[in-house]
């Protein structure tokens, strides 16, 4: 059996299978579902809002401030917005896409969900998966523990998958010592957040840097740098292994 991962699809599914066996485990650590990617900024939200709409309210809220970028995420994924319907039938065909791949590739697959995902819909889309597992907490793998920690700590956009670096800590908290941790963000170091690409750093996690530090599992990984300016590092005795970027690079790692 290998264990293998993979990191922020942003809806490329066709080609997942691929290299799989039925003995394998996959691990797929979020960012599912291409509701935007920054890169290029394409997805669901700019197909549904207009590309050059979206830029334009993206940028203002961005301009003003906190409270606008929520106002904004209201405006455009809250049920009494007027995107919001096109957004999730959107969003459920996609996250169907998924489930389809993970059924024809066999093994079992363990789920966590990332920023960009929306998780009531991934977790109905996985009950058309009887191999897939929305993972969360601990589990057994081959013999070794495996802690699974969904989520990401918030942006200035506070998305439904977003949670204050307390509660993402209280979640590594409840989970206890583990041999692998995996998770969407990575923790709070600068060489593990700074995107290459982006010229900027990403939301990291004071919260995890301390279970790493206090807990010391072999091995962290994690995805949402896209282009990492290190994709691996040490805290101490722990490997920190960023898996990213799927849709781009089609990269699945291997664990060892």
């Amino acid at each position: 059996m290998a264990v293998k991962l993979v990191a922020d699809l942003h809806g490329r599914y066709s080609d997942l299978p691929h290299g799989l066996e039925e003995e394998d485990a996959l691990l797929v650590l979020g960012d599912i579902l291409d509701l935007i990617d920054w890169a290029d900024l394409s997805g669901i939200l700019p197909d549904v809002v207009g590309r050059d709409r979206l830029v334009e309210k993206l940028l203002g809220a961005m301009k003003k401030g906190p409270e606008a970028a929520v106002e904004l995420r209201e405006e455009i994924i809250s049920p009494h917005g007027k995107y919001y319907h096109a957004i999730v039938e959107r969003a459920r065909e996609q996250y169907g896409e998924f489930a389809s791949a993970l059924r024809r590739a066999g093994c079992r697959a363990y789920v966590i969900y990332g920023n960009g995902d929306l998780p009531d819909l991934l977790r109905e889309a996985l009950r058309e998966a009887e191999n897939a597992l929305l993972a969360e907490g601990r589990v057994e793998i081959g013999g070794t523990v495996f802690g699974f920690v969904p989520g990401a700590v918030y942006s200035p956009f506070r998305m439904p998958a977003e949670m204050e670096d307390r509660e993402f800590g209280a979640r590594l908290g409840e989970l206890g010592a583990v041999e692998v941790l995996c998770t969407h963000i990575p923790p709070r170091v600068k060489e593990a957040l700074f995107d290459v690409v982006a010229g900027r750093p990403v939301e990291g996690s004071a919260s995890l840097l301390r279970y790493v530090e206090e807990n010391v599992p072999a091995y962290l990984y994690h995805g949402h740098v896209h282009q990492p300016a290190q994709r691996e590092l040490r805290i101490g005795e722990t490997r920190v292994i960023n898996v990213a970027y799927y849709k781009r690079e089609g990269y699945v790692h291997l664990h060892q």
